[in-house]
């Protein structure tokens, strides 16, 4: 195994016992893209033994994937799709709650119970203002009593998503936030009986308490990548690693990796490393904001990086530096006074959500607490 990604089970465990001691509400494990990369099936098992017992998935597959995997707890789907009656079968047959985002989805669905005479739970999708995927307020509320008409669907929850929690204050999340409960109590005076109201991703969750309803959706705060309420001391509970594929020298005036960017100054201890691009090592995410204050500081920050580049590998804790272009398979790196040997460890900064699915995930338990 030339490179994998690490999982540290004690520190997931840590993670787990953190958030759940902080919410008095129960929490669902959203683990959608294989779990943020961490590998769906592990981890599914591993928190419904650790007493999570409400999971969520993007798509039908990949609840179809934790249901074989073991996963017994209610799965619900974020995403299923509008058309395709055979996928949409694999509800029922294995046991998903889909999230209706539509009429026309709702109409399809109770379809469906009928014919199967075996009604469905769902919950109800609210676009309060991240523009995506729902109905909006009014929407929900104009087809209303023709969703009650539908006797094949039976509506136990209903839940938003906040598109501006990272924010340091809770303004547009509150406008969201009132929006929602606003459409929940007229929902209610009209008849519907929701057996859990939520509206809270990791971050809504961690900062804004008012957020937490009956249930908190937990995604990317189980890998612990960062810190943002000091009451859930999160630890980060991956890292990849690579093994060294060739340490050598080169000579003054070499130049290193395609269209010879980089040219060392002085003889030059180096280290191949089998992990480049097409394994997620590398990429840069595009400039995709449109407000003007958002494009300036990712431009800064990459001006920041191109005159002093971050260190993105690591032996035992000591940097080195990237020379040359990453290519699709290959990274070299300046080892300096490192003496480094084939098949010597070192540590990657590589998200497990861009590593590549291939790239093999391996499961530890470090020190415990």
């Amino acid at each position: 195994m030339d490179k994998w990604v690490e999982i540290d089970l004690n520190k997931l465990q840590h993670n787990v016992k953190a958030l759940q001691g902080y919410f008095n509400v129960p929490i669902m494990a959203v683990l959608k893209q294989n779990a943020y990369g961490l590998g769906a099936v592990k981890i599914g098992n591993f928190l419904e033994q650790s007493g999570i017992n409400h999971f969520a998935v993007t798509h039908i597959e990949e609840g179809i994937e934790l249901r074989d995997g073991g996963v017994r707890s209610p799965i619900l789907v974020f995403a299923p799709p509008g058309t395709g009656k055979d996928e949409l079968n694999s509800l029922w047959q294995h046991g998903l709650t889909p999230a209706v985002y539509s009429l026309h989805l709702a109409e399809i669905l109770n379809r469906l119970a009928l014919e199967k005479d075996k009604p469905i739970d769902v919950h109800l999708k609210v676009d309060t203002g991240m523009g995506r995927m729902g109905f909006t307020p009014l929407e929900l509320l104009q087809v209303a009593e023709r969703l009650k008409e539908l006797d094949g669907l039976n509506f136990k929850g209903i839940f938003t998503h906040y598109s501006n929690a990272f924010e340091k204050e809770m303004d547009y999340t509150k406008e969201q936030l009132d929006s929602f409960l606003s459409l929940v109590n007229q929902l209610e005076n009209k008849g519907f009986k929701f057996t859990v109201k939520y509206s809270a991703n990791s971050m809504a969750a961690l900062k804004f308490p008012a957020t937490h309803m009956d249930m908190v959706n937990i995604g990317s705060a189980f890998l612990g990548n960062s810190t943002i309420n000091p009451d859930v001391p999160l630890k980060k509970v991956y890292r990849t690693r690579v093994r060294v594929l060739q340490a050598r020298q080169l000579e003054q005036g070499s130049y290193v990796g395609y269209s010879n960017t980089y040219k060392t100054g002085k003889n030059t201890n180096m280290a191949v490393l089998p992990i480049g691009y097409t394994d997620g090592f590398g990429l840069e995410k595009k400039i995709d904001s449109f407000r003007i204050n958002d494009f300036i500081r990712q431009l800064y920050h990459l001006l920041k990086d191109f005159f002093k580049p971050a260190y993105s590998v690591f032996f035992d804790g000591k940097p080195l530096k990237i020379i040359g272009k990453t290519s699709m398979q290959l990274t070299v790196v300046e080892t300096g006074n490192v003496q480094l040997e084939p098949g010597d460890i070192v540590d990657v900064h590589l998200n497990p959500l861009m590593a590549n699915a291939r790239i093999d995930r391996v499961y530890v338990e470090g020190q415990p607490d």
